[in-house]
């Protein structure tokens, strides 16, 4: 009787089996299928963030370059190493040109733009092929990277596209017609600014790149850190290349006491020659207007804490030292280098014309007067002003602050022109313009203001 039971109890489990299997299939085959699905497209997505569209860790996004750039096309897979293999050749005559190391200058370029084809704040390494920083100056600086790609491969007028620069430094980014050229160029701006001399045949990738650092590249005060970890991630994986390279052109390629074209930097021979010739023309120059430095009273109406051009009380006007009278625009872009509205592009502009020259100095406002007194003067800073001298204030903000002295009273107060105050440049939405302003010789003292001026020379009268 019992195994009758049992028999029952089976066929009894087997048809509940059959029943279930066949109401619950119609929904287990779609639920399985939506995870397999859903597997496979897991599967791909980790793979694509692995492999794809990235510089296997080393760099942010990237994709092809700009249609109309000029440059060839790095594919969207490509790495830094593929990178560095395709210019190897320009980073070997980097170094003949401006004895910058190249493993130094690949960690330097990451740093700056992260080799980022795609980033919209980062436009001047894939628009304008500029390897991390470089600033116009002068043609004249690139002619190792003219000779070898072109008159056409460097552009310093500022108005090419990725040359604007978005950090509030001033200045503008130099376009360069394709990556070999922005890689040797850099390395001849470097050899044509004194301020990174300790980078120059430097063969310790480290140590060059903390010479830039010290020289005032960036004002990030973790700038040189950042560095060094870059150097010891990235660039130590082409020290192959440095030594290709010092194979090619020996371990000193740079004569460090001659620039790019044989003399010593703050020769007056290193300016255009129109304004050497026109340097050589100028008289006393050591007075503003008609006066001499050192003399006269501070007019007792400049009681105003400044003045646009119209508004200068005609007490004042003597001292001035007025920018249309060198070519300059007010309001305009005739005789502006940079035309940002910003500080340092009144010091440039104004002091190309006083003391000869062209192109930008590069130095944000607290730097300028050190760059000038370096670049241009080939001399030290001063704590005495001058009239016709670049000053510089390290406060109020991160920047600084840069103008010009006009003229020098008796009791030691400066009369300065500037831009980018309330009254001019880009803080009164109004670029290409300036305002005077009268500072005491205590005021002088508190915001220590130094100074930089030509020992050999005066600045040109008008």
């Amino acid at each position: 009787m019992s195994l009758v039971k049992n028999s029952a109890k089976k066929k009894a489990k087997k048809m509940i089996t059959k029943v279930l299997l066949v109401k619950l299939l119609p929904i287990l085959v779609p639920v399985l299928l939506i995870f397999v699905v859903l597997l496979i497209i897991s599967s791909a997505m980790v793979s694509g963030g692995k492999n794809g569209g990235g510089w296997n860790g080393d760099c942010g996004e990237s994709s092809s370059t700009d249609s109309n750039s000029g440059s060839a096309t790095v594919s969207a897979n490509a790495s830094v190493d593929e990178f560095v293999k395709k210019y190897e050749d320009a980073y070997i005559l980097s170094w003949k040109a401006g004895g910058f190391l190249p493993s130094a200058s690949i960690a330097q370029t990451m740093v700056e733009n992260g080799f980022n084809f795609t980033n919209p704040s980062g436009t001047s390494f894939w628009k304008a092929h500029n390897m991390g920083g470089v600033k116009t100056t002068s043609k004249k600086d690139f002619p190792i990277t003219l000779e070898n790609y072109g008159e056409d491969s460097v552009d310093v007028t500022g108005t090419k596209p990725g040359t604007t620069v978005g950090d509030g430094t001033g200045g503008a980014y130099t376009w360069f017609k394709d990556y070999d050229a922005g890689i040797v160029g850099k390395a001849e701006f470097m050899r044509n600014q004194s301020l990174y001399t300790g980078a120059i045949n430097n063969t310790d990738g480290k140590s060059a790149l903390s010479a830039i650092a010290k020289g005032g590249w960036a004002t990030d005060p973790n700038y040189e850190t950042t560095l060094h970890a870059t150097y010891d991630r990235l660039g130590v994986k082409y020290k192959w290349l440095d030594e290709k390279a010092i194979a090619a052109h020996g371990s000193t390629p740079i004569d460090k006491s001659k620039n790019a074209k044989g003399t010593s930097p703050g020769d007056p021979s290193t300016v255009d020659s129109t304004s050497s010739e026109e340097s050589t023309s100028n008289c006393d120059s050591s007075s503003s207007g008609g006066a001499t430095d050192g003399t006269g009273k501070v007019p007792t109406d400049a009681t105003a804490w400044g003045y646009k051009p119209d508004d200068v009380p005609d007490s004042l006007k003597p001292y001035i030292i007025d920018p249309k009278k060198y070519g300059m625009d007010y309001g305009g872009p005739n005789g502006w280098v940079e035309k940002t509205g910003q500080c340092v592009d009144l010091s440039v502009s104004l002091g190309n014309k006083l003391w000869g020259g062209t192109g930008t100095v590069i130095g944000h406002g607290g730097t300028q007067a050190t760059a000038w007194a370096t670049t241009r003067f080939g001399n030290s800073t001063k704590k005495t002003p001058k009239a016709g001298a670049i000053f510089s204030e390290p406060k109020p903000n991160a920047y600084g602050h840069t103008g010009i002295v006009c003229h020098v009273f008796e009791d030691g107060t400066i009369l300065i022109i500037e831009q980018n105050t309330i009254y001019s440049g880009a803080n009164a939405n109004f670029p290409n313009t300036w305002n005077y302003r009268l500072i005491s010789k205590k005021e002088q003292e508190d915001t220590k203001l130094f100074y930089a001026y030509a020992d050999d020379r005066e600045p040109i009268k008008k």
